[in-house]
């Protein structure tokens, strides 16, 4: 089975903007053959966005991905991978994403093409 880890715009706009959406992408979260998978960081990501006015997201919003992702366990030895990754990028929550495919050898589904610099599996 074909692991994807859905970055955290994807995971937003699959649930609240589908539209925005490319085919592939659409193609990838509804296939029964891709298992989709989404980090916590990601719901606190999308919190912290929402408490500054620069998101409308439901409160509940951790149970509601987790209806539609596997979410993915952060522990301490992936956030300390996170902080050791190359400044390739300036966002700390995406190079936990990074850390995450990395560790768990998961394809990185994303628009942010910087990550590939990481050396990170790009879903295509």
């Amino acid at each position: 089975m074909r692991r994807v880890l859905v970055d955290t715009h994807i995971a937003l706009w699959a649930l609240g903007e589908p539209a925005r959406l490319t085919d592939r992408e659409r193609d990838l979260l509804v296939d029964p053959g891709v298992r989709r998978s989404l980090s916590p960081v990601s719901v606190w990501e999308a919190a912290i966005k929402r408490e500054a006015g620069r998101l409308r997201a439901p409160r509940d919003l951790a149970g509601t991905l987790a209806r539609q992702f596997e979410l993915l366990p952060v522990d301490a030895d992936l956030l300390e991978r996170a902080a050791e990754l190359p400044r390739h990028h300036g966002d700390p929550f995406d190079r936990v994403l990074v850390a995450h495919a990395l560790r768990d050898g998961l394809e990185l589904l994303t628009r942010d093409g910087t990550l590939a610099r990481y050396g990170v599996r790009l879903a295509r």
